[in-house]
């Protein structure tokens, strides 16, 4: 008996008594890896577990892209054998060069019937954080010693990704005079999502009649500034505020957006000069420093023009000199994309360019009649936004197909073309022959597979 037992273990309930051989099943968790936010000149590695479902020994001979993914995602590291039950990591690093979505598909190639070739979608995003201090200097006058005066400053994330403050600290011994106030939630590591900013408000109570000149600097992520700093002085001899440079923002366009080439761009912005009417500033857009208009400041400091730009991804500046040659300016990158030429779409589940849908269970995309993407796994999965190229007037078809009875679903997705303009797709379809489940519909009762959707959508941006 001691000789037949292993060899028991191997037959199934076949009723002619045929041999089962146990197999493998290879499960990767989460089944899309999101990397995230990378920031430039650094890495991120994230770590997805791989398990064997099955009876039989799992062997991972390779990990291998994808054509078309991108050269930014590596393997590190992955398991190579797995017994039954047994889980091991796949490592994943991603290290951006430049600002963009970075996607790829890892293919695992293993022993498992059927799934010789097992895809793992893995994404992440490179970006470049700045720190931006508004203003750079607190000036506080001639303050009489135990007596107090309180400025303000912002700190705000601005261009891509979030901003990530390590410490605060002042240079010297300024906190002998200078209290700083952070915000309520203020703690190190302190996140800020770009766009976002906060005040910090400095009381000057000086101790003596002395000069209390300093700085109180701020260490993030930004890649280029790491250390930002505003200056703090009062009891100066001279007013280190005397004439201040102009301060530039630009309203229009918005960071990121996509501009077309054959098209008047409308460019705006704000300027703001502490010594002198605004209107007496002399300013210009540039784009790569290359000067594309002259931009008339108005009354209230507004700047206005609009100009044709040059085809490729700028940096589209506006620049303002006061009556001293004193320059302030403000940075937008953009991409403008030449008219006659296809240009880049992202279909999201959200607003943004960087949301997931589910869709349970397939889910073709077809572009002019050619297949653009098919999800035909016939399981439920969660999408990473899908990019490619198109023109205006071309047509887009969706197909969702409910392979399994109990619930088919896909959720509403959104058709974008760079950061600026959408167009709504399919509304979120969910019916369930499960009177249990919160999408139950009781006519839902089958045929399976059964085609929940099919669309055609003409794009209509930009």
């Amino acid at each position: 008996m001691r000789t037949l037992a292993p060899l028991l273990l191997l037959l199934g309930c076949n009723p002619d008594n045929e041999l089962n051989v146990a197999q493998p099943e290879i499960v990767v968790e989460p089944s899309t890896i999101d990397i995230g936010e990378t920031v430039l000149k650094e890495y991120t590695e994230v770590t997805a577990t791989v398990r064997n479902d099955g009876l039989g020994t799992l062997k991972i001979t390779s990990a291998e892209w994808e054509t078309g993914s991108s050269p930014d995602l590596e393997v590190v590291s992955f398991p190579t054998e797995l017994s039954s039950g047994e889980t091991g990591d796949l490592v994943i690093r991603h290290t951006p060069d430049i600002e963009e979505q970075d996607w790829g598909t890892l293919t695992l190639l293993n022993n498992q019937p059927g799934k010789e070739r097992f895809p793992v979608t893995v994404g992440g995003t490179g970006t470049k954080p700045c720190i931006d201090i508004d203003p750079e200097l607190l000036y506080f006058g001639a303050v009489t010693p135990g007596e107090s005066v309180t400025k303000e400053f912002q700190v705000r994330a601005g261009c891509s990704g979030s901003l990530r403050i390590t410490n605060a600290v002042y240079a010297g011994n300024e906190d002998e005079a200078y209290d700083a106030e952070m915000p309520e939630d203020w703690t190190t590591p302190y996140s800020l999502r770009n766009g976002m900013a906060f005040t910090v408000s400095v009381t000057f109570t000086p101790p003596d009649a002395n000069e209390w000149s300093g700085e109180l600097w701020f260490t993030s992520n930004d890649p280029e500034e790491p250390t930002a700093a505003v200056s703090l002085k009062g009891n100066t001899v001279d007013d280190p505020t005397e004439n201040e440079c102009p301060v530039v923002e630009i309203t229009e366009p918005d960071v990121g957006e996509y501009l077309m080439d054959d098209r008047n761009i409308t460019m705006t912005g704000v300027v703001y000069d502490a010594d002198e009417d605004p209107t007496n500033l002399v300013c210009a857009w540039f784009a790569d420093n290359d000067k594309v208009s002259d931009a008339t400041v108005f009354g209230e400091g507004d700047v206005a023009t609009a100009s044709k730009l040059p085809v490729g991804t700028i940096d589209l500046e506006l620049r303002c000199f006061d009556s001293e040659g004193c320059a302030g300016e403000d940075h937008v990158t953009v991409t403008v994309w030449d008219h006659e030429e296809p240009v880049q779409y992202t279909i999201s589940g959200g607003n943004t360019i960087y949301d997931y849908f589910g869709v349970d269970d397939d889910l073709l995309i077809e572009l002019n009649g050619a297949t653009l993407f098919n999800d035909d796994n016939d399981t439920q999965d969660n999408l990473a936004p899908i990019t490619f190229e198109a023109m205006a007037g071309d047509v887009l078809r969706l197909v969702a197909v409910d392979q399994n009875a109990t619930e088919g679903k896909i959720q509403a997705t959104t058709l974008h073309w760079g950061t600026g303009e959408s167009q709504d797709l399919n509304k979120e379809v969910c019916v369930s022959s499960d009177f249990e489940n919160a999408c139950y519909d009781g006519t839902y009762s089958g045929p399976w597979p059964n085609v929940m959707l099919d669309e055609n959508y003409t794009i209509s941006i930009p």
